[in-house]
């Protein structure tokens, strides 16, 4: 994968503005990002953003990262610095002109200080009520236009008068430097300039230029031994990583859950491109939510219970980005998993799941498995014989899984997780569960499992543990599938470690499948 570093990123911006390039440059991070999503931070210049609540000038910022022009770039979070900033970026801002939000500082920012004391030209100041009639390096300011520290206030009462006063002054201009330093309104200002008069060079400079407002040092890396200074950050070269990513949703006998997952898919760092639904027949009377059909971008209802397989067919056929990430019914993932799956997948590329099973003396029991993931927390990323609960993988993949698989198809409602990780091994793609260490329920696969997985329709409670032990024994036999133990014992032996408390968990979950055969049995005698 080609990356870009910030050295290069400033050299080729700053090419531009001394060839008087009119272009325009906008940037957002951590800040701008909590006012977006409604997440309360207190800023160093003292405005709050509100806890819960996405501001006006919240939603300013959402529009403005739907623009897409040739001229006009985006600065981001580099997945160095801030790394669920990156994706929630990336995959939000419809635009491919991307560089470092941080461009003009850190190891930049020295040599930014030496260019910008030599930059001759005319300028436009749009920036806090502090830097009124300041110089700033040599430029030959026409005009000051100034802010309040209250950015959240000031776009509320503010900000349109202004920009209709820079319009009104100075519209019909051009080649003109806006030099803007004004905090997290700095892009939808920027925005509103720029569809007016797209003939001159705006960038946000934000604190690079604090030296002039100030006065004063304001920020770490301004200081020339601080560790900022001297950080030269990267990022993947933006015309060549894709990860989109569709999330393939599962609706069965659980319509309560749908609303709590959709809401925990959009609000992933890592948005996707698209989110499907699949509903399987039941003769139940399951209905989606009118109000949230419109989020889906596909919803299709079979009219007949075709088991847990067809889901993957679905998504087989009706995806259209390069991963796809299919999740079952009971399963709500922290904000952070498919940024967690995709961190993953560039580093060795494999199938990741919420759950991942190993297995002892290739058997499927409950005294002969060991789980890895959100039920049993893993610090590090784990290699598994099969995993299930959740499924990231290359859209590709997905034809795998329907080669030569008829008799394991008719399984129905079992065996398609253990399937998949024997087709793509065949194909020398392993199974993995991404780290997800515990209390860290931003990175894991399922956020409630041990609640929503036990009810009354989880199909592993309901008779068929012996179906899938059965699948598993099939696949041993019949189709030469080698667990991990065989094939490398020594991480085996490593890594599968059975404590105390996950014997005694065993247990009571052997004693609760007797339970509920027993209910089940007694309940059919009674009809």
């Amino acid at each position: 994968m080609k990356e870009i570093f910030l050295d290069k990123e400033f050299d080729k911006f700053w090419n531009k503005i001394e060839n008087n390039d009119n272009f325009t440059l906008v940037r957002s991070a951590d800040g701008e990002r909590a006012i977006m999503t409604g997440r309360k931070v207190v800023a160093q210049e003292g405005w709050v953003s509100p806890d819960g609540i996405i501001s006006s000038l919240g939603h300013a910022l959402l529009e403005s990262l739907n623009y897409n022009n040739e001229k006009f770039y985006f600065g981001i979070s580099c997945p160095c610095c801030d790394i669920g900033a990156y994706y929630w970026y990336r995959s939000r801002i419809k635009s491919n002109n991307l560089t470092f939000s941080n461009l003009f500082i850190n190891i930049n920012y020295k040599k930014f200080i030496e260019k910008f004391e030599n930059l001759k030209r005319d300028a436009v100041y749009i920036g806090n009520f502090r830097g009124n009639n300041a110089k700033i390096g040599n430029l030959n300011i026409l005009k000051y236009y100034l802010v309040s520290d209250d950015c959240i206030g000031f776009w509320e009462n503010e900000a349109k008068t202004l920009i209709e006063t820079i319009k009104k002054d100075l519209g019909n201009k051009n080649d003109l430097l806006y030099v803007v330093s004004a905090g997290p309104m700095a892009a939808p200002i920027i925005l509103e300039l720029f569809k007016n008069n797209p003939n001159n060079c705006y960038i946000d400079f934000g604190s690079a230029v604090d030296k002039y407002i100030h006065k004063k040092k304001t920020r770490p890396y301004e200081k020339p031994n601080n560790i900022f200074a001297k950080r030269n950050c990267c990022m993947p070269e933006p015309n060549e990583n894709q990860f989109d990513v569709s999330a393939v949703l599962t609706l069965y006998k659980r319509p309560q859950n749908l609303k709590l997952q959709l809401e925990a898919i959009l609000n992933q760092t890592l948005k996707p491109k698209e989110i499907l639904l699949y509903q399987d027949g039941t003769s139940d009377t399951v209905k989606i939510p009118e109000e949230i059909k419109k989020e889906f971008n596909i919803i299709e209802i079979s009219p007949e219970n075709k088991g847990v397989w067809e889901r993957f067919r679905f998504a087989k056929e009706k995806a259209t980005s390069k991963y796809v990430c299919i999740f079952d019914d009971d399963t709500i993932p922290g904000k952070r998993y498919l940024e967690n799956c995709i961190t993953e997948m560039q580093k060795q590329e494999g199938l990741f799941c919420a759950i991942g099973i190993l297995t002892k003396d290739e058997k499927y029991t409950m005294n002969t498995i060991k789980r890895f993931g959100w039920a049993e927390p893993n610090k590090k990323t784990v290699q598994v014989d099969f995993g299930g609960h959740s499924w990231f993988c290359k859209k590709e993949w997905l034809d795998y899984l329907f080669e030569d698989t008829e008799e394991l198809q008719k399984f129905k409602i079992c065996a398609e997780d253990m399937s998949f990780s024997m087709k793509l091994q065949q194909h020398g793609i392993k199974t993995f569960v991404p780290s997800q260490p515990k209390n860290q329920q931003d990175f894991s696969g399922s956020t409630n499992g041990n609640k929503l997985g036990k009810d009354n329709v989880a199909l592993s409670l309901n008779n068929n543990w012996g179906k899938m032990t059965s699948a598993f024994e099939k696949l041993v036999k019949e189709y030469n599938f080698k667990t991990i133990e065989k094939s490398d014992n020594k991480y085996f032996k490593k890594v599968y470690i059975v404590t105390p408390k996950m014997m005694l968990e065993r247990t009571l979950t052997s004693l609760s499948l007797i339970k509920r055969k027993i209910f089940n049995s007694e309940k059919q005698n009674l009809f």
